[in-house]
């Protein structure tokens, strides 16, 4: 079940929706306003961290090891 984040095309406000069905997207409606005038936005993937320190290190790779 994928969150999405949205914009309201009336109020500007930004926010996150859960989706059990895509067919669910139509009826997604602003928190605030209660528009329905909203704008899928992209999202930024997460940085993956390992470790302390700060030092940003790529993420393990999937698979078997050895």
């Amino acid at each position: 079940m994928p969150i999405y984040e949205y914009a309201c095309a009336e109020c500007q406000k930004s926010f996150e929706e859960l989706l059990v069905r895509k067919s669910d997207e139509a009826h997604v409606r602003c928190p605030r306003c209660k528009s329905r005038k909203v704008d899928r936005l992209m999202s930024r993937p997460a940085a993956a961290r390992v470790g302390g320190g700060g030092a940003s290190r790529p993420a393990p790779a999937c698979g078997p090891v050895g």
